[in-house]
């Protein structure tokens, strides 16, 4: 990967090569029961057929129920999640992983394969993308401020966390849940994406608590210039912080940074803080080929897909950090390129001007959305419900088969829309209505919960999130990863919900460590 003297603005990053599944080992780390992927795996979403490339992407989850990662829906239930204040490259019992649930907005870089046709992959490695983390001094509707950094927020912008940063906190779900806590000073982890300008843009934003995180201080910006152990850092349009690293470890080892480079610089607490220079515990290079570097990750590949912003430097093209050529492009505009990737340089075969991704009504419109979501319906109000916890107002959707009069609680859907305010304006919703011939194709989805009534393998138990209820079965053909749960557990689960409403488990993941309430 070219390491050029640009700011990456990296939406999103593919790197494709035949046959790197094998070295990964389909997700690894802990007991799999003695079963193997030949024995055990079904292809994503409960899709018929899947013809999986490898592939590395990166950017931020638009869509739940598996993962939406720029416009492919990811399977999860077996990868690996690393955490963002971490830096492995490897992975081993010792290795610290992250065990929340991953949530929208989220900002991560995964490598496994993908089904381009179909947008469908499976993840094999996901690392949580850091942000900025810090002490909220003010808020409006269009920044946070921080002592260290402003941090750019708008209307896409999601919330999380509780008011306290524990179980006992009231939720934050929205803009208004977290300006009402200007006065409290709470710690904030904010997920997101360097911007044309060189400000970050919050894409997640969670009230956190000191106790979970060692390092309670994040930077995001870019090396502007390197005096010995200091870096002048770019953290906005206009403005720039220092930071020491006289005594700090640099991630990934083994790496110098150079002027150019992605930073994140970490720091125990706010007395690291002077008002112009952070004192930094940890600088970790977050450039595309950084992030997307795992132990048996391709480095090359014949074919390659890059999305991000276009930068000149020296008469080169780059976009998301990465040199392209064959292409004349337009400064500051966000491209889908795909093309011949040789290691340094993507030639580009194919360019698209980004914009929000589109479908075709019965009546020939042409309809936008750039969130999707799968899962099962609850909290439905007329043409009001929720799925995975997201409020969707399906009152001008398109339904391709049947009507909002056709939904009920537990029903199975997709829905596509634009998310604004904390609400999915749906744009389409489809019923994947269930039979006893075919309770599952096209399907399957996943969902975190928690267990109760948990009696055994091959019963009936309940499983809880956001506060909604859902009948789950398991039986002898499902999977367990970690063991079987007991009552309190939280889980991912991967299954479909059958004719009944009852939801059927394909596997079933003990997520270990698990914070609903810090993600």
């Amino acid at each position: 990967m070219s390491r050029s003297v640009l700011k990456p603005q990296i939406v999103a990053l593919l790197l494709a090569t035949a046959g790197f599944l094998s070295a990964c080992g389909g997700g690894g780390g802990g007991s799999d029961n003695g079963h193997s992927d030949a024995t055990w795996s079904t292809n994503p979403a409960g899709a018929a057929t899947f013809n999986g490339a490898a592939a590395a992407y990166q950017g931020s989850i638009s869509g739940l129920g598996s993962i939406v990662v720029n416009g492919v829906r990811f399977e999860t239930t077996d990868s690996v999640v690393y955490d963002s204040d971490d830096f492995s490259t490897s992975y081993d019992s010792s290795t610290p992983t992250f065990s929340s649930p991953l949530a929208l907005g989220m900002t991560v870089a995964l490598f496994g394969d993908v089904d381009d046709a179909q947008s469908l992959g499976r993840a094999a490695r996901i690392r949580i993308v850091g942000g900025v983390r810090g002490t909220m001094n003010a808020i409006t509707p269009t920044a946070i401020d921080l002592s260290t950094q402003i941090v750019q927020i708008n209307a896409a912008t999601t919330y999380g966390g509780t008011s306290d940063g524990t179980l006992a906190g009231t939720a934050v779900a929205t803009y208004a849940d977290l300006a009402a806590l200007a006065n409290t000073s709470p710690l904030l982890t904010m997920y997101g994406l360097a911007q044309a300008d060189g400000s970050f843009l919050a894409t997640r934003v969670v009230v956190t608590h000191a106790l979970t995180h060692a390092l309670d201080v994040a930077v995001r910006g870019t090396i502007t210039a390197i005096v010995g152990s200091n870096y002048t850092i770019q953290t906005g349009a206009t403005s720039s912080i220092t930071v020491n690293c006289n005594s700090c470890t640099i991630q990934p080892t083994g790496n110098t940074p150079v002027v150019g480079d992605a930073i994140r610089a970490l720091a125990a607490d706010n007395t690291s803080w002077n008002g112009t220079t952070l004192t930094a515990t940890r600088l970790q290079l977050v450039n595309p080929a950084y992030l997307t570097r795992f132990s048996g990750a391709p480095s090359t590949s014949t074919y390659a897909k890059i999305k991000g912003i276009a930068t000149q430097a020296n008469g080169n093209w780059y976009v998301g950090g990465v040199q392209v050529s064959g292409a004349t492009l337009t400064a500051n505009t966000m491209y889908e390129i795909k093309g011949t990737w040789s290691g340094s340089v993507l030639a580009a075969t194919r360019v698209e001007v980004e914009g929000q991704r589109s479908f075709t009504d019965s009546y020939g419109q042409n309809l936008t959305y750039s969130h999707e979501f799968y899962g099962a319906v609850s909290n439905l109000n007329g043409n009001s419900f929720t799925v995975q916890g997201v409020n969707v107002n399906a009152g001008s959707a398109y339904f391709p088969d049947g009507s909002a009069a056709n939904l009920s609680n537990g029903s199975f859907v997709e829905v596509k829309g634009s998310y604004v305010n904390g609400t999915l304006n749906a744009t389409k919703v489809e019923i994947k209505y269930a039979s006893s011939s075919n309770a599952s194709s096209g399907r399957v989805f996943e969902m975190y919960g928690q267990v109760g009534g948990w009696s055994g393998v091959n019963s009936a138990f309940s499983l809880t999130r956001f506060g909604v209820v859902y009948t789950a079965q398991t039986s002898a053909n499902t999977r367990f990863k970690y063991g079987t749960p007991t009552n309190g557990s939280y889980v991912e689960v991967k299954g479909y919900m059958d004719a009944s409403n009852v939801f059927q488990v394909i596997k079933l993941e003990l997520k270990n460590g698990y914070h609903d309430y810090d993600d």
